[in-house]
């Protein structure tokens, strides 16, 4: 079961499609990414499986919103601490609790399928970083929403390698 269950969401993933919208911020400089597509937010990231497996995870997308409007931003405009802000920043933006201000504290968190509004974890060397999918690039790599990045909040595209969990915002 578990195998065919595999295989379907592997298939999902395969067919998902995209719009044709650009995922770029505002500001941002064209020459430093690739053109990017964003799926459309009311749609999860495996589109026909939606009610399936994510059944009551609506409110990714008002949090991408509501992240969306920090772009730009440094900590102390966004109102948090201005070292290691990143889970901080998240913190704000959706209201969790049981996270703290280590970024792989996130993952503690129900693990979803990608998805626009999922909470995604990476790891780097010496911690981590958290931050929301705003949308995909047309090979399926998330665009995140994260609080410091470069000492801002910004919205990015990570490669999809670089993932370490896919969680709920909340």
């Amino acid at each position: 079961m578990k195998r065919a269950i595999s295989a379907l969401l592997c298939a999902a993933a395969l067919a998902v499609t995209v719009s044709t919208a650009e995922a770029r911020p505002r500001n941002h400089h064209r020459h430093h990414h690739p053109q990017v597509v964003v799926q459309q937010e009311e749609q999860s990231f495996f589109g026909g499986f939606q009610n399936g497996l994510q059944h009551g995870f609506s409110a990714g997308s008002s949090f991408v919103e509501r992240a969306r409007q920090f772009v730009g931003e440094t900590a102390h405009q966004v109102g948090v601490r201005s070292t290691l802000w990143c889970s901080a920043f998240l913190r704000k933006v959706t209201g969790a609790t049981g996270v703290d201000d280590r970024a792989l504290s996130w993952e503690s968190h129900r693990h979803i399928a990608p998805q626009v509004g999922a909470v995604v974890t990476m790891g780097r060397r010496g911690g981590g970083h958290v931050g929301i999918v705003s949308g995909f690039t047309k090979t399926g790599d998330p665009i995140v929403i994260s609080g410091n990045h470069s000492h801002h909040v910004a919205e990015s595209v990570y490669p999809r390698r670089r993932i370490r969990a896919w969680v709920s915002p909340t």
